[in-house]
């Protein structure tokens, strides 16, 4: 019997599908803060089809609310609530695909063997 440890439960597709979500969050989060104009809120608009469907819970709060004069970081609506949920939500909606994805292509191999 082959024992199952927690490392073996772990899917490396999906490890890496969420890292490379969590750069380009990361990417995001220094371009945001990096702008110097009033439309520092639009690069959060990736995420809309990165993250779909899941990315539709961030529209009804921070695409109502206007963007801050004070900058992103006094920004609950149009920063916080974006980072947090993309940061949370988003990603692990892509560690799930890139599970899904890892262990389809598993299965394929292993039928052509």
């Amino acid at each position: 019997m082959r024992s199952r440890s927690l490392s073996a439960s772990v899917s490396i597709a999906g490890a890496a599908a969420a890292l490379a979500h969590l750069i380009v969050l990361a990417y995001t989060v220094i371009q945001t803060l990096g702008a110097h104009d009033a439309h520092w809120q639009s690069y959060w608009i990736k995420f809309l089809a990165l993250d779909f469907p899941l990315s539709l819970g961030v529209v009804p709060v921070a695409w109502i609310s206007p963007a801050s004069p004070a900058g992103p970081l006094h920004d609950i609506a149009n920063f916080w609530w974006p980072f947090v949920y993309h940061g949370t939500i988003g990603t692990v909606w892509w560690y799930v695909v890139g599970a899904y994805i890892g262990a389809r292509v598993a299965r394929w191999r292993s039928r052509k063997r």
